[in-house]
């Protein structure tokens, strides 16, 4: 126990004490903190956010706001793993967990860093669609249950590993990777099951859903369906007949949904209920929807399941009319709030359209709610907690206009994760302003409408982009502090018992915010940019911070808003550092910025070059190679970096499918005509030319 020298009274309590509260956190599954009169005991981060409720909040408190300060380097290792991994370390046993794109799981030892064993999914993936070759591409964690260590593979696999040994345990199909389906979040667990959604990429072309495995053997145990199924047949139970009709008149012939799942669930061992975020439907743009449409039911909603049956018992609609992709399938976390003078327990929900929201966890009654951050979209919730339009947003209304949106159409909060302080009842908030200017066009493949996320740079003095991390009282829909960042996209959060909030920047920076009031107690360069929140822990007497950087290639975003994700130098290849009170080690580098080559190829016609900007948005090519083709790195390439050498050879590559063998490499648009490959090869070429030359989007 580490007990100091004491008077045999003294020692027998304080024995009691502690032993109790072993017990207790071993009853709870929430790391205690540590008592005065004994050495902390070793803790784990079994969970996403800790517990199953998700608050990323720690009961630490070796490391504070007095001696923060004092916080450096333990030891950091690069992780064998071509694209920054973005997924919430966690740590069972003295071992760290992530997962990584193609069904990647590595473990390290946590004193070390050393790579005990990996695994990587080798499945040859080449008859998947498109959105299944996307999805083997990103990752957003592991999960931890019955002994196994388990992720998704991306294409609609899910497989799970002994946590000991890396050997392969079971492996379950939950889609279809050949319709339009991928899996790239973390499972969630809970009541001896893994909880999985599902991702279109947007596109309104499946159904989703969420199934239940056991968490041993792999075995669906049940499945809920998001939204209804083709009208034209006997729906699954009379809830999705209800549900259809909130859908309009002809629905079906525009969208089959998609209503994915495919990020937040949130399960609660309190009530047994898992908490299920929802995607928005596809198109965005509501003109390209039923004219008479409701709900659209159960899109942009939180629905509650029971944990062990899947059985619908409530759902809260958040944004109807969607036009924005303004979807729940983020920020879940469940909390007990003194209301009324008793405790209750409550779902906190801060999905993309910039409120938070406070509703009954047992009934999905709306509490309260707020806005955090600007909007033009919304001028308020109303007493039902539904929202209150502002015709300045409604940009379908002006079909033949471009029209700034706020927030973006990437919402103004994601996956990041948020963060709970349970003593002072306070919400912690990642934040991205990313004033969009959206226009209208049916062929955009996203949607229906195209869109410039980085209007927010352009100069324009009345939208500028920017980050921010705020801190939310649910109790009285208040801020309590703001911080600003220069870039809109950073890393989640953890708030732990030493005061401190802590969280990751895009230019690699590692930063402690004091929880009460905002101000910076320290800030350290790490050598990565970071999206993963760190995660904590007791070992051996020392509190550990575990933090994973690099070139965050692992999400979706990473590439797709390159600009605002990570800098030149901050993308470096995949880390993992640990920190401590004393550390020493000294810090790696940051990259050596690589400047752009001369393309082989002449510049191409402008006007047709204008022609391929739309091709390369309507075909997806943005979702991996990102906007002007400025991708981060990793599996994926940089067309400005490497672009293509002729058009015969990028004819091969894009409709020949040359690099797609066993899903390796890039998929084949055997549909594209030579006229639009053509265009799409004047677009990219000349994207090249004008990084290398400094012009255009790259002019500095």
């Amino acid at each position: 126990m580490g007990e100091r020298s004491m008077k045999v009274t003294a020692r027998f309590l304080a024995w009691i004490f502690v032993t109790s509260s072993i017990f207790l956190a071993s009853c709870s599954g929430n790391n205690a903190d540590e008592p005065d009169d004994a050495a902390p005991q070793n803790t784990d981060w079994e969970f996403l956010g800790n517990t199953p409720e998700m608050q990323h909040h720690a009961p630490l408190s070796t490391i504070n706001t007095e001696n923060v300060d004092q916080l450096g380097l333990a030891w950091w290792v690069e992780m064998p793993a071509i694209d920054g991994l973005v997924g919430n370390p966690l740590v069972k046993d003295g071992v760290i967990f992530q997962g990584g794109p193609s069904g990647q799981i590595f473990a390290n030892d946590i004193k070390t860093g050393k790579l005990l064993w990996s695994y990587e999914d080798t499945a040859d993936f080449s008859d998947t669609s498109l959105s299944g070759y996307w999805g083997r591409r990103m990752n957003r964690g592991v999960a931890l249950s019955g002994g196994n260590a388990i992720i998704a593979t991306g294409d609609c696999r899910i497989v799970a590993v002994d946590q000991k040994t890396g050997k392969k345990v079971w492996e379950a199909t939950s889609c279809n990777s050949k319709e339009m389906y991928a899996i790239t979040a973390a499972p969630r667990v809970g009541a001896g099951l893994v909880f999985t959604g599902n991702a279109c990429m947007d596109t309104g072309m499946t159904r989703g859903y969420v199934d239940a495995l056991d968490d041993r053997t792999g075995e669906q145990r049940w499945r809920f369906y998001t939204v209804p199924g083709d009208p034209s047949k006997d729906q699954d139970s009379p809830l999705y007949e209800m549900a259809a009709k909130t859908w309009g008149t002809g629905w079906y012939d525009k969208s089959h949904g998609c209503g994915s799942a495919w990020d937040a669930m949130t399960y609660d061992p309190e009530l047994n209920l898992l908490y299920i975020g929802i995607g928005g439907p596809s198109p965005f743009n509501p003109s390209e929807r039923a004219p008479d449409a409701g709900d659209e039911l159960f899109t942009n909603s939180i629905v509650a399941v029971d944990a062990t049956t899947g059985e619908y018992k409530w759902h809260f609609k958040q944004t109807p009319n969607d036009g924005w992709n303004y979807d729940a399938s983020v920020g879940i976390m469940v909390a007990n709030l003194p209301i009324d003078g008793q405790s209750r327990r409550v779902v906190l929900s801060v999905p993309k359209n910039g409120f938070a929201y406070v509703l009954d966890a047992k009934t999905g009654a709306f509490l309260s709610g707020s806005a955090y951050t600007d909007m033009n979209w919304a001028i308020d919730l109303d007493a039902k907690g539904r929202p209150i339009p502002n015709p300045d947003g409604q940009y379908w209304r002006r079909p033949n206009e471009s029209n700034i949106v706020l927030p973006s159409l990437a919402g103004s909060h994601g996956w990041e994760a948020l963060a709970y302080d349970p003593e002072a009842n306070l919400l912690y908030i990642p934040v991205m302003v990313m004033p969009t200017r959206v226009t209208p066009d049916p062929t955009a493949l996203l949607g229906g409408v195209l869109m410039d996320f980085y209007y927010g740079s352009s100069g324009d003095p009345e939208w500028k982009a920017r980050g921010e991390i705020v801190a939310w009282d649910p109790l009285s829909n208040q801020l309590k502090w703001r911080q600003q960042a220069e870039l809109p996209i950073n890393g989640g959060l953890l708030h732990t018992s030493g005061g401190i909030v802590f969280q990751g920047m895009a230019d690699g920076r590692l930063t402690a915010f004091d929880s009460k009031s905002g101000k910076v107690l320290w800030s350290q360069q790490t050598g990565g940019a970071i999206r993963a929140a760190p995660s904590t822990v007791m070992v051996d007497g020392d509190q550990y911070l575990i933090v994973s950087t690099g070139n965050g290639a692992a999400s979706a975003t990473g590439s797709y808003f390159s600009r605002y994700t990570s800098t030149l130098k901050s993308r470096t290849p995949p880390r993992l550092l640990a920190f401590r009170i004393g550390g020493m080690k000294d810090y790696p580098p940051l990259a050596e910025v690589e400047p752009v080559g001369r393309p082989s190829a002449n510049r191409q016609d402008a006007d047709l070059a204008r022609k391929g900007k739309v091709i390369y948005e309507t075909y997806g090519c943005v979702d991996c190679h990102g906007f002007h083709g400025d991708a981060v790195g990793g599996r994926i390439p940089s067309l400005v970096h490497r672009p293509p050498l002729n058009l015969d050879y990028f004819k091969s590559v894009v409709q020949g499918g040359i690099m797609s063998k066993n899903g390796g490499g890039m998929p084949s648009f055997e549909d594209m005509s030579d006229e639009e490959a053509e265009a799409l090869f004047a677009y990219i070429t000349n994207e090249a030319w004008d990084a290398h030359e400094k012009k255009g989007a790259f002019s500095e």
